[in-house]
C-alpha cells in the first residue's frame, strides 16, 4: 500500500458510519448564555486564484487566524509567501489535516470542484465547520452527502456564492417573498461565459512544471496527462470530471436569488436543448437548458425556468415583457435585461435582477416608479464565523440545509446537457433518476483508487 493510500485510509475512512460521529468534535459548542469570542482557526485549501480571495476576506472576520494552506502547485503561493510568511504549506490536503487537524476548527475550501466534496467531508468527519465554494460538489450525490453529514453532525457550513449577501441579492429575495411581481410563473437565467470547449483536446507529451504535483491535483479524478492550458491553472472549469461549465461555475450565483426568494423549488423535469458535448471531455459551449419545477405558495402551480449560457440568449417575446425598444442619444439599443443575471416572471409584472446589482420592477411593459428600499449588504465570510462562535442565531446564510438542494438544482442542468434532448424525470425523495440508467450514472463517480473518502 502507497503512502497516500495509508494516508486517506487511516484518516478519513476510520468512522463507523457514513452518515454520522458517535462523539463529533465541534470548535465551539453554543449554548444559551453565547458562545466566546475567542480566536477562530482555519486551513485554506488553494492559495491562488479564489480560494486566495476566500483567505483574504476570511481574516477580515475579526479573531480569525491562519494555521496552513495546502496548495498542489508551490508556483502560487507568492502572495501567500509576502503577506503571510511562515505559513505552513502542503502539497496534499490530506496531510495538512493529518497533522493540522487539532489546532483548527474550520476549512476553506477553494479548489478546483472535483476536489470540494472530498476535502470537505474529510474535514466534517473530524468535526471541522466548512466553507466551500460553489458550486458545492462535481456531482449529485456528493452534495446530498455533504448535506446529510453536516446536519446530523450540527456543523456549521456556508457555500461560497459571495453574492448572496450582496445588497442586489438580499434585495432581490426580500421582493420576491413580498411577491412584488405577485405569482411566479416563469425564471428566466442567463450568463454570456463559455467555460467550455466544442473541439477535442490535444495531446501532449509536455511534463508539468516542477512547481506541480500533476498527482495530487487530480485527486480522486481520472489520472491524465497534463495538457498545458487545459486544466491547471484555470480551464479545469470546461472539463468534465473536474468542472462544472458554465452553468456549475455561474449557476449557483445566479440561481440563488429566486431559488431561496421562492423558497427551494424542486426540479420535476430537466431537459437540454443545447449543444451535446463533442466528447466525455469537455462540456458543450451554449447550454440550454429547461427545468420544470414544482411550485408552492408563492408561484402560479408549477413553473418553467430556463438557464441560457454562451451565445444563448432569453428570447426576444420574454424581453418583449419590458416594453417596446428604447435607444440612447447615441442611437444604441438600451438593454433592459442583463446579461448576467434573472427574469422572474410574475402574474403582475416582471422582476429584473442583475448578477449583483439591484433589481428592477417592470409593470405593463414600463418600468416602475415605485421605490425599492435596498437591503443593506452582509459579509459572506464574517456570517461563517458568527454562526460558529454562536454571536448569531441559527445557521450560515447559505448553510449546506439550503445550498446543497440548491446545488442540485444546478447539476442536474449538467446531467442533462451531457444527455441532450432526453427529458430526465428527477426523484427528489430518493435522489434518483426515473428511467435512465444513463442519467443515474452519472449521480456520482468512482474515486481513484487510493483517494477514496468514507461516506461519499
Amino acid at each position: 500500500m502507497t503512502r497516500d493510500s495509508m494516508t486517506s485510509r487511516r484518516h478519513f475512512l476510520k468512522t463507523a458510519s457514513a452518515t454520522t460521529l458517535a462523539a463529533p468534535w465541534i470548535g465551539w459548542k453554543t449554548t444559551a448564555s453565547g458562545a466566546p469570542s475567542g480566536n477562530l482557526r482555519f486551513a485554506n485549501f488553494g492559495a491562488g486564484g479564489r480560494a486566495w480571495g476566500d483567505l483574504t476576506e476570511m481574516l477580515q472576520a475579526p479573531n480569525t487566524t491562519l494555521v496552513a494552506v495546502a496548495e498542489v502547485d508551490l508556483g502560487r503561493t507568492k502572495q501567500l509567501d509576502e503577506a503571510h510568511p511562515g505559513t505552513k504549506v502542503f502539497q496534499d490536503w490530506r496531510e495538512l489535516l493529518d497533522k493540522k487537524h487539532k489546532e483548527i476548527d474550520a476549512v476553506v475550501i477553494g479548489t478546483p470542484d472535483h476536489l470540494h466534496a472530498p476535502i470537505a467531508m474529510a474535514a466534517m468527519q473530524l468535526g471541522k465547520h466548512v466553507y466551500c465554494e460553489k458550486p458545492l460538489t462535481r456531482t449529485l450525490q456528493e452534495s446530498r452527502r455533504l448535506r446529510e453529514f453536516a446536519a446530523a453532525n450540527q456543523l456549521m457550513t456556508q457555500m461560497g456564492i459571495q453574492v448572496a449577501s450582496g445588497s442586489g441579492n438580499q434585495t432581490a429575495v426580500k421582493l420576491l417573498q413580498a411577491g412584488v411581481v405577485g405569482k411566479v410563473k416563469a425564471v428566466h437565467s442567463s450568463c454570456p461565459k463559455s467555460w467550455g470547449a466544442m473541439t477535442p483536446l490535444p495531446d501532449s507529451n509536455e511534463a508539468p512544471p516542477a512547481t506541480l504535483d500533476w498527482d495530487k491535483w487530480i485527486g480522486v479524478g481520472k489520472m491524465r496527462k497534463f495538457i498545458p492550458r487545459e486544466f491547471h491553472p484555470g480551464n479545469w472549469r470546461k472539463r468534465i470530471g473536474y468542472g462544472t461549465g458554465t452553468l456549475g461555475d455561474m449557476g449557483c450565483h445566479i440561481y440563488h436569488t429566486w431559488f431561496m426568494g421562492l423558497g427551494q423549488p424542486t426540479t420535476l423535469e430537466v431537459t437540454s436543448h443545447g449543444p451535446a458535448p463533442v466528447d466525455g471531455d469537455s462540456w458543450p459551449l451554449d447550454g440550454l437548458v429547461h427545468h420544470r419545477m414544482k411550485g408552492n405558495a408563492l408561484t402560479a402551480g408549477d413553473f418553467d425556468f430556463t438557464w441560457y449560457d454562451g451565445a444563448q440568449r432569453v428570447p426576444a417575446e420574454v424581453i418583449a415583457l419590458l416594453g417596446p425598444e428604447e435607444k440612447n442619444a447615441e442611437g444604441k439599443v438600451i438593454e433592459k435585461a442583463p446579461s448576467t443575471g434573472t427574469l422572474v416572471i410574475g402574474t403582475t409584472g416582471v422582476l429584473v435582477i442583475p448578477h449583483g446589482g439591484l433589481p428592477t420592477i417592470y409593470r405593463d411593459g414600463k418600468k416602475s416608479d415605485e421605490l425599492i428600499e435596498a437591503v443593506e449588504a452582509g459579509h459572506h465570510h464574517k456570517n461563517f464565523a458568527d454562526a460558529i462562535r454562536g454571536d448569531i442565531p441559527g445557521k450560515p446564510l447559505t448553510n449546506f440545509d439550503y445550498s446543497g438542494p440548491m446545488t442540485e438544482a444546478v447539476l442536474l442542468g449538467t446531467v442533462a446537457m451531457r444527455l441532450k434532448g432526453e427529458t430526465l424525470k428527477w426523484e427528489e425523495a430518493s435522489g434518483k433518476f426515473i428511467g435512465s440508467d444513463a442519467a443515474n450514472a452519472m449521480i456520482h463517480e468512482k474515486y481513484r483508487e487510493g483517494w477514496e473518502v468514507e461516506g461519499l
